[in-house]
Parts: structure tokens; C-alpha cells; sequence
């Protein structure tokens, strides 16, 4: 070797050798901040779909009651099941608990724990099939003969309770986890009560099974949605524990977990094996490749969210976004007069559309009541439907009670005007309680309570009108402080 080549050599090598060590340092960092970063993007992304399933099934669970209510609270139905008219159970109950309300199975019992009618996916079956889970549903019958539970009974009875009560949890039904949800059937017009804790019972279950996890898969983007009664897991299959509320395991929901993380290492692994000669590339691919999987995983968020805030079939904010919403407005409302008001509403009527026209009628009507009542809000102002034909409006900003009664009237007058559904004009009404804050409330749950109070109040006086609580400071000659003075005046009377 001669000295020129000898030395060029030896230039290449001290030049060559820190480039090379610099681009292996650079693979070796770049490497490990990608496995880094995948494996924390998957945890992430693991975390949100765990979050997700757990507000999954939690809505599931509080919507078997929900259903179960305009069943079990029916005079025809409890007549039916007094009488043991099997035929008018099987024609009215059975059909529509299975076919709108997803349930599964239903028990009606007596008064004395006997059956009277069993349903199994949507047809009649022998009665004494609610043998072998009755020492399941022993132990919820037994709760919903609590003390505290015959009390709601009997406010329910004299119309004080909004809602009957329901004891509702997980359980095994023939081997396979369920929801069950267990009510008493009670008169929704009548007075003719039986003693309290004597009433017929109803039992809804619910299965968790293949239909239940399509839907899960569907609404909250999963892959591969299944129950299984075993927790083993296979491969990098993810599961979570459905617990009953003593905590026992009954069964696992399993499906193959979102790995965006890995998805993009996948993508860019051919870039990371050119890095060797084009680190500059690899750098702006991975950037480019790690942009676009925020953006996705930051759409996915978005929906995922939207859809755990909003009502599906009015496209209104649930409960959840309508206790944010509260939460919210109370933290951040000024101190002194009231600031903030608070309309609890229920329609009127809705229950007679649901029984002459069905429940797809009942479901356009909510919505046509949606948009009327949109139509009538200031921006700043948060309309939610709280579950059936109850709906809430959060009003911030007011500075006098007439800011939220005027609101209420208006409310009031967009939905007097009939409603066309199907061909038929329908004409209902809306009774709609006040409560406002900080002069009545000084917390969320206060300033509901008070709401619901009011709403109570303006139903029992005739429906189709508003009240505020009676707490409110309202101004001399208010109709609401005018129709409390008369009647004042007349227990009064009635008591001289």
C-alpha cells in the first residue's frame, strides 16, 4: 500500500468511523424512543377502551330499569297478573320487553313469590321456568323489600317518587352472565294499592351474549367483542372482569385491544432498517408517521367521547355531559342573587303516544321536541335528556328569577302547536319545575333536589305549567307566588 492510499485510509477511517458511530447512536435512540413510545401509545390506547367498556356497561345496567318501568308500572298489568290473565301478559309484556327492550327474559311473580308468566326471547314458556334462578333472584327481591325501598314504594304510591325503585345486578342465568333487574309492579293511575311490600314483582334479565357485545363492538369501535365464563386470554387479547356488586367475578368481556403503537412500528419499520444510510429520512418519516397516528388516535378520542356524552336518538347531551355541564356552572357562577337556573321538564302525555302509536312514534315525537326546544336556547344555555320524556336545561348568566321563567313560558308555548307524526296530530304538553342557585342552592345535588321539587309541584297543579321551588324570592304578583298564596289561603281555610 502505498503512503497516499495509506493515508486516504486512514482519513476515510477517522472520518467515516464518527459518522458511522453517530448514525448507530442515532438508530439506537431512535429505537428505543419508538418501543418506548409504542408501548406507552398501547397502554394509552388499552386504558380509553377499558374506560370506555366500563361506561358501556354501566349504561347498559341503568337502562334495563328505565325499560322495565313502562311495563312494570301499568294498571293493565298489574290487573293481568292479579287475575293470572296469562293471554294479555304473553300479547302485552312478553313481545315488547323483548323486541324494544332488549330483554331476554322475564319473571312475573305475585305478591307471594309465585309465578305467573315467563318469557324466553320473546315467547312464552311455562312459568315454573323461573325455578332454577330463583335462589338467584332470591337475594334481589329480598333487597327490594328494604326498608328503604318499601318507604320509595310507598311514595311512589302517593305521588311523591318520580320512579319506582329497582334493584339491579350482575348475575349467572342458565351459566351465562346477565343483567337483572328486579321491580315491583305498581298502579300508574289507579289507587286501589295492595299493602306495601304484597306487590307483584317483575323480573327482566338482560344476557350479556354475542347480540349485546356486537352492539358494544359497533358504538364503541372494538375488534373481536365476545363473553366468556373463562379468564384465560390468548395471545394479546385483552379482558375485563363482570363483577355482581359484591365484587365476584362472573364472567370476562375479551376483545383484541386497538395497538396503534404497534401498527405504526409496523409501518415504519422498513424506514427504520434504511436509517442506516438515510437517518435524516427515517427521522421526518417517523415524525410524520407519529403525526398522523395523534391525529387518528385524537379523532378516535373525540368520537369515543361524543359518543359517551350524547343521547343517541335525539343527539342531545346525556347525563353525564348534563352533570359536567352543572358541575361546571356552579364552580364558576358569582356569588349573591341567582346566577344560575336550573328547569327540570317532563312531557305530558308522551306515555299515551307510546301506548296508541308504539314506541317508534314515541321516538320521532323526542325528537321533534328536541329540536322545538333547541330552537328556543341562547347559546350559553345546555339542554339534556335525561332518560325517557325527562329532560333538564342548564340557564347560566340570569340575573332575576323572570330570566328563567320567561325562559320556562317560552319552553311552554314552542310546544303547544300539535305534532305531526305518522299521520297524526298529537298534542302534548311539558310541566317544567325552577330551582336557581346560589340563592337556593349552594351544590349541584341541592339545587336537582330543589328542580325536582318544583317539577313535582307544577304536575300535581295541573301539568302543562311551570313552578319554582318555593324557596324562590319571587316577585309580588308572580303567578307562581300568586297560585301558592291561594292556596295557602284555602288550606287555611279548610283548616278553620
Amino acid at each position: 500500500m502505498t503512503q497516499s492510499n495509506t493515508s486516504g485510509w486512514q482519513f476515510s477511517r477517522k472520518v467515516m468511523l464518527p459518522i458511522i458511530i453517530a448514525i448507530l447512536v442515532t438508530i439506537g435512540t431512535v429505537a428505543g424512543f419508538v418501543t418506548w413510545s409504542v408501548g406507552r401509545t398501547d397502554d394509552h390506547a388499552l386504558a380509553r377502551q377499558t374506560r370506555l367498556l366500563e361506561q358501556a356497561l354501566a349504561d347498559q345496567m341503568a337502562a334495563v330499569p328505565v325499560g322495565q318501568e313502562e311495563l312494570a308500572v301499568w294498571d293493565e298489568a298489574v290487573t293481568a297478573v292479579a287475575e293470572r290473565d296469562v293471554d294479555w301478559l304473553n300479547e302485552n309484556i312478553g313481545p315488547t320487553a323483548f323486541d324494544y327492550y332488549g330483554q331476554s327474559r322475564v319473571y312475573l311473580l305475585d305478591g307471594n313469590g309465585r309465578a305467573i308468566y315467563a318469557m324466553r326471547d320473546g315467547g312464552q314458556v311455562p312459568a315454573k321456568a323461573v325455578e332454577p334462578v330463583r335462589d338467584t333472584i332470591a337475594p334481589l327481591i329480598e333487597q327490594l323489600h328494604s326498608l328503604d325501598n318499601l318507604a320509595a314504594i310507598d311514595a311512589f304510591n302517593n305521588f311523591i317518587g318520580e320512579a319506582p325503585p329497582a334493584v339491579v345486578d350482575m348475575a349467572l342465568i342458565e351459566d351465562r352472565p346477565a343483567i337483572v333487574s328486579v321491580m315491583p309492579m305498581l298502579l300508574s293511575v289507579g289507587t286501589d294499592f295492595v299493602p306495601v311490600g304484597t306487590e307483584p314483582v317483575y323480573v327482566a334479565v338482560v344476557m350479556l351474549d354475542d347480540a349485546l357485545a356486537r352492539q358494544i363492538e359497533t358504538q364503541y369501535l372494538f375488534d373481536d367483542a365476545r363473553f366468556e365464563t373463562s379468564p384465560d386470554v390468548a395471545g394479546s387479547g385483552a379482558a375485563l372482569a363482570i363483577r355482581d356488586k359484591a365484587g365476584q367475578p362472573l364472567a370476562w368481556f375479551k376483545w383484541s385491544p386497538d395497538r396503534p403503537g404497534a401498527r405504526i412500528l409496523g409501518d415504519t419499520l422498513p424506514a427504520l432498517l434504511g436509517a442506516l444510510f438515510v437517518t435524516g429520512a427515517i427521522i421526518v418519516a417517523l415524525m410524520r408517521n407519529l403525526q398522523r397516528a395523534s391525529s387518528q388516535l385524537q379523532a378516535e378520542r373525540a368520537d369515543a367521547q361524543h359518543r359517551a356524552l350524547h343521547d343517541p336518538l335525539t343527539g342531545l347531551g346525556n347525563r353525564a355531559l348534563f352533570r359536567d355541564r352543572l358541575d361546571t356552572a356552579m364552580r364558576t357562577m358569582q356569588t349573591g342573587e341567582p346566577r344560575l337556573a336550573l328547569l327540570a321538564l317532563d312531557l305530558d302525555r308522551f306515555k299515551q303516544v307510546n301506548d296508541t302509536l308504539g314506541h317508534e312514534a314515541g321516538d320521532e315525537l323526542l325528537r321533534r321536541v328536541s329540536a322545538r326546544i333547541t330552537s328556543m336556547l341562547q347559546p350559553s344555555d345546555t339542554l339534556a335528556r335525561l332518560g325517557g320524556d325527562e329532560f333538564a336545561i342548564i340557564q347560566p348568566g340570569i340575573t332575576t328569577h323572570g330570566d328563567a321563567g320567561r325562559l320556562a313560558q317560552r319552553v311552554i308555548d314552542v310546544l303547544q302547536p300539535p305534532f305531526n307524526i305518522a299521520g297524526h296530530p298529537l298534542q302534548i304538553g311539558v310541566s317544567i319545575g325552577i330551582a336557581t342557585a346560589p340563592d337556593l342552592a349552594q351544590t349541584d345535588a341541592e339545587l336537582v333536589a330543589r328542580a325536582d321539587g318544583a317539577l313535582y309541584q307544577a304536575k300535581s297543579g295541573g301539568r302543562n305549567r311551570y313552578c319554582f321551588h318555593a324557596g324562590s324570592d319571587l316577585r309580588a304578583g308572580h303567578p307562581t307566588q300568586l297560585e301558592e298564596q291561594v292556596r295557602q289561603a284555602f288550606a287555611g281555610r279548610g283548616a278553620a
